[in-house]
């Protein structure tokens, strides 16, 4: 009895078992079967390699356009945002790698200089440390090498380009009754321009094709993001304002001379106007719009900015598809626009004729050196006060004799060599000193 018993308990222990086991079986074979219909596998228990490539938002490939808007492209765009808002084209509706660079409360009043310079009149006593904008795109001072020296004559141009009568004829607020020039605009077929029509015509494509398979959302993503795009470039448009000379006075030539921190010398021969222009006066931007303006198409930048991201991310699978290689598209343009074209394919310059000339100093074979560029600067200019206002050589006796012996060389043949003359000052300023004596 008792053995039949225990029989009895352990086959009700070992149905038990079984029940729970089946059970178990049961949940694990529904986790598989949910699992793999889910991702896309027939085969039960084995993950796939990648997703397919599936139409519904639960399955399939992600694009997540927010990433590419809000992230990808803004260090790329931040260097042509004040390109693209002075181009005659920055009103056209169109997408815009990182537009959120273009939203901006703040508009700059002027171009950024070139710091580290010495700027320097040879006649008019000219004293500056910083290089203006446009001056920049003619000399390229980060190019010159150590010890470099070059020589340039400018002069205005004849005939200004259409684009800068175009400006002329804008609106322009009066200061004191006069009129400010406007000049220097963007070129019309510059490198920018060219990318935002391709961009146009990338947007119109997705348009109509977004069109074509039925996608409400993306039609209409498109067109906010454009509208934004606008709307933000609109409220930064502005266009560049020179200083000028208010009167017609006869005044002294406007020759200049830039010294760079690495030695190298730059001789501008040119008019006091263009001087003014160009070096001595400030930069500034005049924007088309006011404060007010402003912050009202800024604000409606924003808010269909921000409604454009969201239609994004809810349009079908391949309209996002799309839409995300067209940003890769347009940011591989932007990045490469300055590997291409340097600022002065950018710029309209044709209101100066701007010639590189030859120095009248004939070089030599030796190494380069600080003495020796300065001596090619003194010989351009025919005169030493402009290194002495501007502190360019040391202020002992040894210089002062230098700089008289360089004047008195400057004429056509001279022979002199300003490299013995230096060392032959410095070796009788070092003679003349006494010895010190030795205490105790």
């Amino acid at each position: 009895m008792e053995v039949g018993d225990s029989i009895g308990i352990r086959s009700d222990h070992d149905r038990k078992s079984e029940s729970v086991n089946d059970s178990l079986s049961e949940v694990f074979d529904i986790s598989s079967f949910w699992f793999c219909t889910t991702y896309g596998s027939t085969d039960y228990g084995v993950m796939p390699w990648f997703p397919p490539a599936g139409q519904s938002t639960q399955d399939g490939w992600r694009f997540d356009i927010v990433s590419l808007l809000a992230v990808i492209g803004e260090s790329t765009l931040e260097r042509h945002v004040q390109v693209i808002t002075a181009s005659q084209y920055a009103w056209l509706p169109r997408l815009l790698p990182a537009p959120q660079t273009v939203l901006k409360t703040e508009r700059p009043p002027r171009l950024p200089s070139i710091k580290d310079v010495v700027i320097t009149g040879v006649y008019s006593g000219l004293h500056l440390t910083e290089l203006n904008f446009f001056a920049d795109v003619i000399h390229d001072v980060a190019t010159l090498q150590q010890y470099e020296f070059r020589v340039y004559d400018i002069h205005y141009a004849h005939k200004e380009s259409k684009e800068a009568e175009e400006l002329r004829s804008r609106p322009r607020v009066l200061i004191d009754g006069v009129a400010e020039p406007v000049y220097i605009p963007v070129k019309r077929f510059c490198a920018l321009n060219v990318v935002n029509w391709i961009s146009v015509v990338m947007t119109i494509g997705l348009f109509v094709w977004a069109g074509l398979i039925h996608d409400g959302l993306a039609m209409i993503a498109l067109v906010t993001m454009s509208l934004s795009t606008s709307l933000a470039c609109l409220s930064s448009e502005w266009y560049p304002v020179l200083s000028h000379r208010p009167t017609d006075a006869k005044v002294p030539r406007g020759d200049i001379v830039i010294a760079t921190r690495h030695g190298a010398f730059v001789v501008v021969r040119c008019d006091e106007e263009i001087t003014r222009e160009l070096y001595g006066g400030t930069e500034t931007c005049r924007y088309v719009f006011g404060d007010t303006w402003h912050r009202v198409l800024l604000g409606t930048s924003t808010v269909l900015l921000m409604a454009s991201v969201i239609l994004f991310n809810n349009c079908g699978w391949t309209m996002q598809a799309a839409i995300g290689v067209a940003y890769i598209i347009l940011n591989i343009l932007y990045w490469a626009v300055p590997l291409m074209m340097h600022r002065k394919s950018t710029w309209d310059m044709s209101r100066y004729d701007i010639k590189r000339a030859a120095p009248k100093a004939r070089p030599t074979k030796r190494m380069p050196s600080y003495t020796e560029t300065l001596w090619y600067a003194i010989r351009e200019t025919g005169r030493i006060e402009w290194v002495q206002n501007s502190k360019l050589a040391p202020s002992t006796d040894a210089w002062r004799k230098w700089l008289q012996e360089a004047l008195s060389n400057c004429y056509d043949g001279s022979t002199w060599d300003p490299i013995d003359a230096k060392d032959r000052f410095m070796r009788e300023a070092a003679e003349s000193v006494p010895p010190a004596t030795k205490s105790g």
